[in-house]
């Protein structure tokens, strides 16, 4: 009975078809679970934010000096950021590394036009990008926002 399962084109092509769609299901399963499923429900940073106190907000945030450099069409930028740590150990990590710190805002403000720093989402973007500029540079925690406490631009 196999023998004549196999000479006939038709059903060894339904065969094929039916092993590869089999395959590509399974694999597009596996990458699924691996690389595209969002993570579990963990503390996310927003929620870290959003439930610490005035006090504890305070104990675990560096406040950077006035700011002043260039932007990379030459405008002047004066700046103040407020770094919110992710424990006080962090923090005191960022101040101790504070020459660092100013290093990597500087080379960030520097590397923005006026236009991308601009309203609030302009804001957001740049603290973002100061956000992921210091994090490698901590060897224990990370920051969890960076907040604008004063900016302006000579235009």
């Amino acid at each position: 009975m196999l023998k004549g399962l196999f000479k006939n084109k038709l059903i060894n092509m339904m065969i094929i078809l039916l092993i590869a769609v089999t395959l590509l299901g399974v694999v597009a399963f596996v990458l699924w679970q691996t690389y595209l499923k969002p993570a579990p429900a963990a503390k996310s940073d927003q929620q870290e934010i959003q439930q610490m106190s005035a006090t504890e907000f305070q104990k675990v945030t560096f406040e950077t000096d006035e700011i002043r450099t260039n932007l990379i069409d030459g405008k002047l930028i004066l700046a103040k950021f407020a770094i919110q740590a992710e424990n006080e150990k962090t923090r005191q990590e960022l101040e101790l590394r504070k020459p660092q710190v100013i290093h990597i805002i500087i080379t960030t403000l520097s590397s923005m036009k006026p236009e991308d720093i601009q309203g609030a989402g302009g804001i957001a973007k740049m603290e973002d990008a100061i956000k992921k500029g210091l994090n490698p540079l901590l060897t224990e925690g990370k920051v969890l926002k960076v907040i604008t406490t004063h900016k302006i631009i000579d235009m």
